[in-house]
Parts: structure tokens; sequence; C-alpha cells
């Protein structure tokens, strides 16, 4: 078996996961990507492109072959001096290492390695160990081969950079010397390349669980029910922020407690996590109606429940944008003037690949009034959209300001504990709360979740796409960002009914 970098880190993320999709070819629908993943893939693709158009990669050949054969192509362009290699490949003691870019340093007469990375910084999922790890893997292989080896360095995406006119690649990226952290981290790596060689290699299963048994529920493989079958599918795990305290979730792990209900009542939690292990025993929800009451007794109409979708590409797709900026290509807003009246609904989906940016504004300033309150689910988005709305179109910025000064996260009543439903399972998420609390729920819709509908207006505004395709996306985006509106005032009605 050949272990690529990928097969590598995905063996330190956690080794029996790695083990049973290349040894159980019968779970292999459960490494199907999402939409979500599958776009970030086709981004990161995106970035590289356009990377390879820096003037430090002038010159550049790519690799087209594979296996031995990429690997005699490489050593011909090598031998060549060849300014730079695209996809340089080389197989050593079990391992590949196909290179983004390397690059001869005709001064230092040796090979400068470059990583080219779709994120807009060094850090990934909260730390640069990946990226790191990355390029001191194909560091090991590199020097397994011989070949003599300059500096490594890591090309991202600069966060700071915006786009007007022409897309300027030399001012998008940032390179960053990383020499001195692949050199400190190179025996730690190389002793786990020993480790997964061995592992990945054995034909014999690996008894036991997965290390994914200490995290919380985010952090779990694939085939953690495979692994773990002792686990329910709702369990300590799913405890509300249990994952933040590897030391209570390692206690109840090493005690062999996964059940809630078998957790000791003594045991120090949060009281987040006490009412929510509490309404999963007595199977009742816990509702303050003092807290309910003080929380939107003061919500001051028209009542605007309003929503964005948007789209944040990794290269800017429009002047004023930067990487990863959202795009707000679709808003609903429900509006409810008075108790008893009947909602009213504006929406707005922008259905060509242009920026909606001052539609989008002129929308909401058109409809949003002075007076009111503009209920949200998780306001920091709604308001964060809105901020960048006012920095890009200045002639805005008032009424962003003034549509932020006006909202009213309706996710606090759950945030705040003052209604904690078993059905929660802990989460505050709008999907979550909806059906426990009305009779409606995402469960019958095309599209069902925001990064699914970002990917979908992504495919819809494609000239590619075919008519038909981009209109039912249009109509099921609209009932999607609806739903959530629609959703919104559903929730506020149930509790408003309540008091």
């Amino acid at each position: 078996m050949i272990i690529s970098k990928t097969i590598f880190l995905d063996y330190v993320f956690c080794p029996k996961n790695t083990w049973l999709k290349l040894h159980k070819p019968e779970l292999l629908e459960k490494f199907e990507l999402s939409a979500f993943e599958q776009n970030l893939m086709e981004q990161g693709n995106e970035v590289e492109a356009e990377a390879h158009k820096l003037s430090i990669f002038a010159g550049g050949v790519e690799v087209l072959e594979r296996g031995e054969e990429a690997v005699e192509k490489t050593r011909e362009l090598m031998e060549e001096r060849t300014p730079c290699i695209f996809q340089a490949t080389f197989i050593e003691d079990g391992f590949i290492a196909r290179n983004d870019a390397l690059v001869w340093n005709e001064k230092e007469s040796c090979w400068d390695l470059y990583e080219i990375k779709g994120t807009n910084s060094l850090k990934e999922g909260g730390t640069d160990h990946n990226h790191i790890d990355d390029l001191t893997f194909q560091e090991s292989v590199l020097s397994r081969a011989d070949v003599p080896m300059g500096k490594y360095f890591l090309v991202h995406l600069n966060k700071d950079y915006v786009r007007f006119g022409a897309l300027n690649t030399e001012e998008l990226f940032l390179i960053e010397d990383q020499t001195e952290a692949v050199t400190a981290g190179l025996a730690l790596v190389e002793e786990q390349m020993k480790t997964a060689k061995e592992y990945l290699n054995n034909k014999k299963e690996p008894s036991g669980g997965c290390e994914c048994i200490y995290n919380g529920r985010s952090r779990h493989c694939t085939t953690f029910a495979y692994s773990n079958p002792e686990v329910p599918s709702y369990s300590v795990h799913d405890i509300s922020r249990i994952g933040t305290s590897k030391k209570k979730l390692a206690t109840l792990v090493d005690g062999k407690i996964f059940n809630m209900l078998d957790i000791p009542e003594g045991m120090e939690l949060s009281d987040v996590q006490v009412n929510q292990i509490t309404v999963h025993r007595r199977q009742k929800p816990m509702i303050d109606m003092v807290g309910i009451s003080e929380e939107i007794k003061d919500l001051v109409f028209p009542l605007y429940f309003f929503d964005y979708e948007t789209y944040a590409p990794a290269i800017p797709a429009f002047d004023g944008f930067r990487p990863y900026q959202r795009i707000p290509f679709q808003f609903s807003l429900h509006i409810l003037e008075k108790p008893g009246d009947k909602m009213s609904h504006i929406e707005y989906l922008h259905e060509k690949r242009s920026d909606p940016s001052d539609a989008v504004a002129k929308l909401l300033e058109k409809n949003i009034g002075p007076k009111g309150t503009v209920i949200a689910w998780n306001k920091s988005f709604e308001a964060g959209v809105n901020r960048e709305l006012g920095e890009r179109l200045p002639e805005h910025k008032a009424t962003m300001e003034r549509i932020n000064n006006m909202l009213y996260d309706l996710m606090d009543v759950f945030k705040k504990q003052h209604f904690v439903h078993p059905k929660f399972k802990g989460s505050t998420s709008i999907k979550k709360v909806l059906p426990a609390l009305v009779d409606l729920s995402y469960d019958s819709l095309v599209i069902k979740e925001g990064g699914q509908a970002s990917n979908s207006w992504w495919e819809m505004t494609d000239k590619k796409t075919p008519l038909e395709t981009s209109e039912h996306i249009s109509k099921h985006l609209k009932i999607y960002c609806g739903q959530d509106t629609y959703a919104m005032y559903a929730i506020w009605d149930k509790l408003y009914r309540m008091l």
C-alpha cells in the first residue's frame, strides 16, 4: 500500500477510520462528501489554478502522469532544471508525495517546496498543525528520494486583499516561510509515518473502538458508529460543549458511561449541561415563563422576520470583496404589523452571476421601516452581512446600521435556557427547535440547509447550467429561505401565545 499525504493526515486524525477507508470497501458509502465539502474541494482547485499564475512559478510545467510514470516524468523535468514543477511526484519507502510546486533555486542549487492552501490564513480548524504536517510529510519523502532541498513555503489567500477590477494574483496570495517549523516537526512526523505504515498495512482489522470516543460529536470520524457500537446515537458526546471539556468527557468514557441517564448526579457540569440532561431524563421540557416574557414582551411592532442566504467564494468574484467574504444573494422578510394580522412576505433572489449588494440594500431600505424589531436567528450573521454591505456601499451604511440597531436574536430565548426541550438535544439550531415546538420541519424540502443553498445558487448562476435546472434551483431556494423566516414567526407565535 502506498500512503499519500492525505491518507497520512487522515491517519493522524483517526487511525482506525483511515484503516476502514482503505480495507472495508463495503463502508465506502459512509465517506461520500457533502455538497458543502465538495464545493470546498472545487474552490481549493480554483485557488491552486490561480496560484499557478504567481511570478515565482513562472515557467511551471505540470506533471499529468500518475504513479511510476509521474515519478519518471518528474525526474526528467528535474534533470532539465525546469524552473517550476507542478505535481512533482516521488514514491519512496511506501509513501507518495505529489508537490503543489517544486521550484528550482538557482542561487542555492536546490529545490524549494511550495504548498498551496485555499485557506485565508495559516490556520485551519483553529490550528496550523495540518498545514505544517502536510509540508513535513513531503519533506520526509523528498529527503528519502535524495532531493537537494532548500526552503519550505505555505502559499495561502490574503484575507485583507480587496478585489477591484481584474484579479491581482500577486496581492491575492501571501507566501510564508515555514522551513523552521517543518524542521522542528520532522522527527515527530517521521515517527507517525512509521506507525502509520505498520498500522495501515496490517490486513487484520484493528480491534476495539477509535480515539474519537474522547471527542465531542462534531469531532467524530465517519465510521464512529461502526467502531464504537456501544455508544448510542444520542450519548454523552452530544452534551452541549462537552468537547471543550476534555477532562469531563474522558471521565465519562473511561467509566464506560455513554448513556446520559447513567451520568452520576453529583458530576460537575454547567447549568446548560444539567438542563439538557434533566429534560432528557424527564422527557419533559423546562419552561421559564418569566424569562420568556422578559425576552419577547417588549418587542416593538412591526416585527420583521429576516434571513440571508450567502455564498462565500475563496477567490473574490466581484469588486469590493475579500477572499471568503459573503455575497448576500438572497433574503426573505416576513412582516407582521401587529398581533393577529396576516403577514406580508418580501423575498429577493439574485438570479445572475453578478454582485447583488446594491439591489439587496435598496430593497431592505424600502421594506424595513424606521420603527419595529428585526428578528433573526443567530443575529450576528445577519448583522455581519449588513455591516459588510455598508462598508462596500457607503450610501447605504446608515440604513445598514439602523437595521442592525433594530435586530433581536430569537435564539436568545433558547440560549438563555428559558425553554429547554428534550428534542433539542442540547442544540439551539432552528432546525432542532422548530419541530419540537410546532408541526413544521425542513425534512421534506429539496434544499434543507445553508451550505446546500449556497452551492445551489452558484450552480444556478453558472452559464453552463441548463435553464430548466436553474429554474428548479430558483424555486427551491425561495422555498428554503422563506421557510427560515416563517419558522421564526411560527416559533415567536408559539411563545407569544404561551404568555
